[in-house]
């Protein structure tokens, strides 16, 4: 690639482009270096076509002018770069559209030209078949699309129709010999693994045509926990199903580099189990909802944001987007399963020592709330004219300026004007800091304060009395959404009080440990994704009205019915607080999920809901779970738990009162059992067989 750029610099292809384009001085094409894209190499050292070594290429060329933007927006939009394979994509010297792309083993160069044609309903040059057949390089910003897998080496045989033999297209710069390791796992054959796996995943024997990439992906991903993540092995033993030797590595590579839990996958370890694989006992068994969905997973532009954001700050990348995308649909309102209307309101808290990267927020929300922003610029005017006219003595209305974006360090009385004014709206604040929000809380209004972000994230009313002549006063339903970052301290100042109710309401995030980290890597936005997302931002700030979402809250309540389970067995009552707003939180990013999916509770959307409710009770629990537990067992300052040690599976088959009291307090809980054992037996886990005697109910 940086020999490429080198060559365009010194042949001075943007100069002779605008001398050939704005000057039409057509002649001048000739002094610009060109492309050989069917071609490799030539054997004889001269560019003839009997003699070149085929590159895997086929050219589409397109004459006709001024349809490049057209094709790329029809590119996208039906995803046919992954489809066709294409690596290259520009206007021409000329002003037509030059493609290239893979060809499709078993085809001509002339047909795989015509299928692409045809799909994009466009005439093109039949001359291009032609191996020798060379291109005018164009400068870079011409090009819409150049894959760097073009300047690998490969080599290219033709299939020979007699013994049908494979085309390869195989990079020589990356070896792929299977690396020298016994081709099974814990004695299972990887080719009995593999078949398992198919089944598992609905392909059957196979996936057809159409889902071959996509099978491969996802095989990939879970192969890798028991191939080292070794791309060679997973080389070996994956089939490739007739695609090309580089694509398929390309796929290999992507799925190993996406976002993993820290143990093999459940489904992975059924296969294992139901081929007789001795799964070790401590092996981390992670459910693929506790980690950031993957690429293939997320709805609208949440995917957009994941693909821009390194690995590590994809899951706060995704929470911190709620409240800014709840703000953008403030108009939407959806029934929870307890019957009551909610609106996208969330409280999200960004975790990290300093100088770690907490700033992507400014990029997100420059983005992501540019309509709003551009909003208030006009709004903002309104009120500075309407404060400078009554500084001049002017009788003048006033124009009650629908400002909705806040500061942090905002007064009680100026919350609640702009909350009057907003009618019904979401205000929103970005603190970039908490400690901003901190110390203007502790100016003798804490408690007000804190009232007031509980109750916006309920959508209660709130209001005050005139307590001067110059103070606000009114009473309003509030809709508020809020990001804050903060280091871990500034963060436990703010929410000090365990039982204020806030920290059960709040999303927070812990951004990983960055220390001897490369600075993160967040990819460029460019001219054309910017688009794309504010289009969709405001198709958000459209939509408007109550939803019905059976599925997303039957989902929900799934798993919170799962975390009631998981406290009846851990007895871990920060467990059994926290699960429940983390549920409505998981609810409310599902609201949002929904639309993003075009009014649709697809699986997408399902999914996201629960990994947003799983995540939230993750954090909670790890940044105020002990504090709470403390509280409740009156505990003195609190102690770490020795594990989430589930009690009933813990204890004998018969039992006494001595026995689980004896087991909490050699786990540093409260010995106070009385309601535990009341539960266990309404919930018919357990049955009294005497006076201080009970024995488990086997299911």
């Amino acid at each position: 690639m940086a020999a490429y750029r080198q060559l365009l610099a010194e042949n001075h292809v943007e100069e002779i482009l605008q001398d050939v384009k704005q000057n039409k001085n057509l002649d001048r094409k000739k002094e610009l270096p060109v492309w050989l894209p069917l071609a490799q190499c030539f054997n004889n050292g001269t560019r003839k076509a009997e003699d070149a070594v085929p590159s895997g290429l086929f050219f589409l060329d397109i004459d006709e002018k001024g349809l490049t933007e057209q094709l790329w927006q029809k590119v996208q939009d039906e995803n046919l770069i992954e489809e066709y394979r294409i690596v290259y994509f520009a206007e021409s010297a000329g002003g037509g559209t030059h493609i290239w792309a893979w060809r499709t083993p078993g085809a001509t160069i002339e047909e795989d030209i015509q299928k692409l044609a045809s799909r994009l309903g466009v005439s093109y040059d039949s001359h291009v078949t032609d191996l020798a057949r060379c291109c005018f390089m164009v400068s870079e910003q011409y090009v819409k699309l150049l894959d760097p897998v073009v300047f690998e080496e490969s080599e290219w045989k033709e299939e020979n129709h007699e013994d049908k033999a494979m085309i390869q297209a195989e990079p020589e710069s990356s070896s792929l010999t299977p690396t020298p390791s016994p081709l099974n796992y814990k004695g299972i054959p990887y080719e009995n693994i593999v078949q398992a796996l198919l089944f598992k995943l609905g392909y059957g024997d196979a996936p057809v045509e159409g889902e071959r990439n996509m099978a491969l992906y996802t095989m990939s991903r879970y192969l890798r926990f028991i191939c080292d993540f070794d791309e060679q092995r997973l080389f070996t033993i994956l089939p490739h199903w007739g695609l090309s030797d580089h694509e398929v590595l390309s796929t290999i590579k992507s799925a190993i580099g996406s976002t993993r839990p820290a143990g093999i996958p459940s489904m992975m370890n059924e296969v294992l189990s139901s081929l007789g694989a001795a799964i070790e006992a401590g092996s981390a068994e992670v459910e693929e909802t506790t980690v950031a969905p993957i690429n293939t997973e997320l709805p609208g532009i949440l995917q957009d944001l994941s693909d821009h954001a390194p690995e590590e700050f994809r899951e706060a990348t995704l929470m911190a987007a709620m409240p800014m995308l709840g703000t953008l649909a403030t108009g939407i309102r959806a029934k929870y399963r307890d019957g009551k209307l909610n609106s996208p309101s969330f409280i999200v808290d960004i975790e990290a020592p300093q100088a770690t990267g907490k700033s992507f927020v400014d990029t997100e929300f420059e983005l992501l709330m540019d309509p709003i922003i551009k909003q208030d610029e006009v709004e903002w005017q309104k009120e500075i004219e309407y404060s400078l006219a009554k500084k001049n003595g002017e009788d003048v209305e006033n124009p009650c300026a629908q400002i909705r974006i806040i500061e942090p360090n905002i007064g009680v009385s100026a919350f609640l004007e702009r909350a009057l004014y907003a009618k019904g709206k979401h205000l929103f604040t970005y603190a970039p800091e908490i400690e901003t929000v901190l110390k203007n809380n502790k100016g003798g209004a804490w408690t007000e304060k804190n009232d007031l972000f509980r109750l916006a994230y309920d959508n209660k009313p709130w209001g005050q009395h005139r307590i001067s002549k110059d103070s606000f006063s009114g009473k309003v339903t509030l809709y508020y959404n809020m990001v804050m970052c903060g280091t871990p301290n500034k963060c436990r100042a703010f929410f000090a009080d365990a039982e204020s109710g806030l920290v059960s309401r709040v999303t927070p995030v812990v951004l990983p440990d960055m220390v001897g980290a490369k600075m993160p890597e967040f990819k460029i936005w460019t001219k054309e994704e910017e688009e794309k997302v504010k289009r969709q931002c405001l198709c958000l700030m459209d939509e408007e009205g109550e939803v019905e979402l059976p599925l997303i809250n039957k989902a929900i309540e799934e798993w919170d019915e799962g975390k009631r389970q998981e406290y009846l067995q851990t007895l871990r009552y920060s467990l059994d607080v926290l699960r429940r707003r983390a549920a409505l939180n998981g609810f409310r990013a599902g609201i949002l999920a929904y639309l993003l999916e075009g009014r649709q509770e697809t699986e997408r959307a399902i999914k996201f809901a629960v990994w947003y409710a799983e995540r939230c009770l993750h954090y909670q629990l790890q940044l105020y779970g002990t504090k709470i537990d403390a509280l409740h067992d009156n505990a003195v300052s609190p102690q770490t738990s020795r594990g989430n040690i589930r009690y009933l599976d813990a204890l004998p088959k018969e039992f006494t009162k001595e026995d689980l009291v004896n087991l909490r307090l050699a786990n540093n809980e409260s010995p106070i059992v009385k309601t535990i054992i009341y539960r266990w037996v309404k919930e018919g886990l357990v049955v009294k067989i005497g006076p201080n005697l009970w024995q488990k109910i086997e299911h």
